[in-house]
């Protein structure tokens, strides 16, 4: 058999990579109006008017479309908060604000982010089990990009880890309070408080100093 013929110009390849790209975007969407326990592929197909037989082409089943939304705001994430700490001035508490400027501006940005990676993922068993992948991978980012961090020694480097990690829940937790309007802070005022919160906490515990 023959490779596909383009349609209007564009390849065969190309058609799925957008037919993925489009099964994701309408997961968020789903996710954000119908909540983890209303979502189904016969949803996510009607929002994006595809048929289940392109869903299928692309994902084994709905669990791996939603680990595919999660990790797709994950990776976002990741990419803003590697270019801003590297764009940050030499000083680690700048470098830290950065980091959770950045990281906060993408799911401050848009509610669906916020719910998919922040809620979603805390309520369903694969998501869940990815949640906790995407949360090492975090603290893997902020030990390797911040060069305070990345100095430290093998040893210093798992307390570092273990600190970074318990950082990362409390942030979690804030964000998702203030987003939801459980507590009434500024962008400002969050990005400095969890500013304050990392800087001090590793100044304590992994022998960072700004």
């Amino acid at each position: 058999m023959g490779e596909p013929r383009p349609y209007r110009g564009v390849g065969a390849e190309v058609r799925r990579a957008q037919r993925r790209a489009a099964l994701i975007e309408t997961g968020l969407d789903c996710l954000d109006a119908d909540g983890l326990g209303g979502v189904s592929v016969r949803s996510i197909c009607a929002r994006a008017r595809l048929t289940p037989r392109y869903f299928y082409e692309s994902f084994a089943d709905l669990d791996e479309l939603l680990i595919a939304v999660v990790d797709t705001v994950a990776a976002e994430i990741a990419t803003h908060v590697v270019a801003a700490v590297a764009a940050a001035p030499d000083q680690f508490d700048a470098q830290v604000r950065a980091l959770v400027s950045a990281a906060f501006d993408v799911v401050s940005g848009d509610p669906r982010k916020a719910n998919s990676v922040l809620v979603a993922a805390s309520g369903h068993p694969a998501l869940r089990h990815r949640r906790s992948e995407i949360a090492m991978d975090y603290a893997e980012i902020a030990m390797s990009n911040l060069p305070a961090l990345a100095a430290r020694s093998a040893a210093e480097r798992r307390e570092v880890r273990a600190t970074t990690l318990f950082l990362l829940g409390g942030s979690v937790e804030l964000i998702v309070a203030v987003l939801s309007g459980g507590v009434r802070l500024s962008r400002t005022r969050v990005v400095a408080l969890l500013t304050d919160m990392w800087t001090s906490v590793l100044a304590e515990r992994a022998g960072v100093h700004g």
